[in-house]
């Protein structure tokens, strides 16, 4: 693709700095702002553009922003305001009329200005910060910020970890040189700037710049032009000077240019967007939409039905219309390795193993000819040299029959599994099991696990997400990665509503986004479904955790209506506190609200404001659920005698260096605790995901039974033991696909940040 022309004296390109551009609608750099708790990285400068709504005609179609490749123009979607009863607030390009307004108008400017650049300076800092870890500065002994490691330099040279007495232990302590590590720029910014949500949608338009036309070499010839350098000018659209002196420029020996091709990309979250779409002046203007040949419409519930949009295509019928919507895409499996894996592990016990739920059924079709087509995974368009679609790369449907009748034909995986399945139907074992479980207490509690690789979503496994379903008391979230709602959503399908109904609290471990990311989605969903029961809109959630996450929750929720005033905090240690201990013995109130009678929390090694926690409920049953640590003899003391303990075991006991120095644990590691803890069931979970794989655990006392998590399992207390019986089938299944995936993994560029 070509760009635009350049003048007659050709000038170097200026060298450009090398940082990314990110654009996106108001609250872009708010958002970016509130992670930097939990990303820090260096030599990663950004530039952020944030795009509002204009008032009044354009006077230029200059695009929003531009590239050697495409012009962009961002069109920002204001919903139809149909409350009149409350006054909407106003924009600063409405403040006119008289001398005071427009004075209020240009503080209230400067003031949001200065908001924005204290926010551009945080994401500055996280990503492009001098700071290193490993630099220590010297200070008084008076001055430093406690808990801080704390060093001294012998009179050798030698950097020692100093051990003589702190401040606060009396008033003759010696104010000495001390050496101790600046906190990373995130956390010197307890709060940021107050933001307030929007409810824009930024839809934009592209096109590649002015295409010249094709060169002619031999009129060039003709013209008295040598082949060589004089023609590369030329076609980069510069004029040259022959020997003769004669000036040839470029529209001499060039075809005709024409415009750029393009596309739009369009987002309606709702019906009140729409006319304010439809009556875009963008739209009206020839010059402005001349190459472009493709919408791309993501659209809402009851949006595309709308008559407005039906009549907006019809009258662009020279545009393809792609749509992507609940209302007429299917609900396709996009992750199909993991599909996979789950419906083989169906295969081997359908019981704890469910398929993933999906549809390729289109629904809710319109007969007869429609002005747009459903969007499909796949689907490719060339802009240039020509606009061309590419229909033979769409992904065919997922066929869920094929894996299934595949899996059939491991006969050796298939006979362990139906020799499994005849044991655990067995009279006289399940009279055992039940004699030996009778202590139990609450036994038809279901552990399903959601998320169970560590650091980054994998082809197999989703990152950290453990839901607890305790008949009697609600269903609590332990740590919630990206996607865990779309995760629930999978498992339970139809059932997601009355899941999110009965959700009464959420632990969340530590703030590594592979544990905490989708937390947010959890609690706008659970909002919005209980606001629907007029018994449930008063109801409240809790959310438990660091400081650190409460305060992340708070400023996320300025800028997204998530719910909020109904969520409930709960924090176990400040900000500040690098060693901590909790205890919290609930209140008959929060017992009623919560169904938990006390919980216990205590900090582990991992990273700053990690923590492990033990939750108890009235009638005796104990989760201990460990998040991401080292082996840590205070979670073993917390969770004393609890009836299951969830416990991550990132590495193989050979990979015990790499559990250290990344502070993770072992499955041996895991299973001692749960040895010193007595628990009386052990799941394992985050693995890492260099690959799938059961990995190797001692069997230990008999009624301490430890069994391996996988996406998508549920599984009943009482019935850990039955999945154990099926611990020869798994690694079966796993055996021969090892050796690929380690390859696969090996083979990936990327670098886990918490793994």
């Amino acid at each position: 693709m070509g760009g635009k022309p350049k003048s007659a004296e050709s000038t170097p390109k200026p060298k450009r700095n090398s940082w990314m551009n990110i654009h996106g609608g108001k609250n872009l750099t708010h958002l970016l702002a509130t992670a930097r708790r939990f990303i820090f990285r260096r030599g990663m400068p950004l530039r952020l553009n944030e795009f509002t709504s204009r008032k009044g005609g354009r006077k230029d179609w200059e695009p929003s922003m531009q590239d050697d490749f495409v012009n962009v123009w961002a069109m920002v979607v204001e919903p139809e305001v149909t409350n009149t009863s409350s006054p909407k607030k106003r924009t600063h390009e409405e403040f006119s009329g008289n001398d005071e307004a427009v004075r209020l108008g240009e503080a209230d400017l400067q003031d949001e200005d200065i908001k924005t650049q204290m926010r551009q300076a945080v994401v500055a800092d996280m990503f492009d910060s001098n700071w290193r870890m490993d630099a220590l500065v010297v200070k008084k002994l008076s001055e430093v910020a406690l808990p801080a490691a704390i060093f001294v330099r012998t009179e050798e040279g030698k950097i020692e970890k100093y051990t003589g007495p702190m401040p606060t232990e009396g008033e003759d302590v010696p104010d000495v040189d001390v050496l101790v590590r600046n906190p990373w720029p995130g956390a010197l910014v307890d709060k940021l700037p107050d933001a307030t949500p929007v409810t824009s949608s930024v839809c934009y338009l592209i096109k590649t710049h002015m295409q010249r036309g094709k060169f002619d070499p031999k009129t060039a010839i003709k013209l008295g032009v040598k082949p060589g350098p004089l023609f590369r000018q030329l076609t980069e659209g510069n004029s040259v000077t022959i020997e003769d002196g004669t000036v040839v420029t470029p529209d001499m020996v060039m075809g005709a240019s024409r415009k750029g091709s393009g596309f739009a990309v369009v987002e309606l979250p709702t019906v009140a967007y729409i006319q304010t779409l439809v009556n875009r002046e963008e739209w009206s203007s020839e010059d402005l939409m001349d190459g472009v040949r493709a919408i791309f419409w993501i659209l809402g519930p009851g949006v595309l039905e709308d008559a407005r949009i039906q009549k907006f295509m019809q009258e662009h019928k020279g545009w393809e219309h792609i749509v992507s919507s609940k209302d007429c895409c299917t609900n396709y499996l996009a992750m199909e390795s993991a599909a996979s894996a789950a419906i083989k592990l169906h295969n081997i016990d359908p019981d704890r193993f469910p398929i993933p739920h999906f549809s390729n059924v289109l629904e809710n079709q319109t007969q007869g000819s429609l002005p747009y087509e459903i969007a499909r995974p796949g689907l490719t368009f060339d802009i240039e040299p020509k606009f061309l679609r590419h229909d033979e790369t769409v992904v065919p449907s997922f066929n869920s029959e094929s894996i299934v009748e595949e899996a059939k034909d491991d006969l050796t995986v298939s006979e362990l599994a139906s020799k499994a399945k005849a044991e655990i139907v067995d009279p006289e074992y399940l009279s055992m099991l039940e004699e030996k479980q009778k202590d139990i207490p609450s036994k038809d509690a279901e552990v399903i696990t959601l998320g169970t690789g560590s650091a980054l979503p994998s082809k197999y496994r989703n990152v950290s997400a453990t839901l607890l379903r305790v008949p009697g008391y609600g269903s609590y979230l332990l740590d919630a990665g990206e996607n865990t709602l779309g995760q629930i959503k999978r498992v339970f399908g139809d059932e997601t509503a009355e899941v999110l109904r009965d959700l009464k609290a959420i632990w969340i471990s530590h703030l590594h986004a592979d544990h905490h990311l989708g937390t947010t989605s959890i609690i706008k969903a659970w909002s919005q479904e209980t606001a629907k029961d007029v018994k449930l809109k008063n109801n409240r959630l809790c959310i438990i955790s660091h400081a650190g996450m409460t305060e992340w929750v708070r400023e996320y929720s300025q800028m997204d209506d998530i719910g909020i005033d109904r969520v409930e905090t709960i924090t176990v240690a400040s900000s500040k506190q690098k060693f901590f201990k909790y205890t919290n013995n609930f209140t008959e109130k929060q017992q009623q609200e919560t169904g938990i009678s006390s919980i216990q929390a205590c900090s582990v090694s991992h990273c700053h404001g990690a923590a492990a926690v033990a939750i108890t409920f009235p009638n005796g049953f104990k989760v201990a659920y460990s998040g991401d640590c080292r082996p840590s003899d205070d979670f073993a003391r917390i969770g004393q005698g609890a009836t299951l303990l969830i416990h991550e075991a990132t590495f193989d006991d050979e990979l015990r260096n790499d559990a250290i120095a990344k502070k993770h644990s072992t499955t041996g590691e895991a299973l001692m605790i749960g040895r010193k803890m007595n628990a009386r069931r052990i799941l394992l979970t985050h693995f890492s995901q260099r690959y799938q794989k059961i990995p190797v655990m001692d069997a230990g006392d008999r009624d301490q039974i430890a069994i391996v998590a996988f996406d998508y399992m549920r599984v009943k207390i009482g019935d850990f033991a039955k999945v154990e019986k099926f611990k020869p089938a798994l690694m079966k299944l796993y055996e021969e696909e090892i050796q690929d995936m380690e390859e696969e993994y090996l083979s990936t560029t990327f670098r886990p940040w918490s793994e």
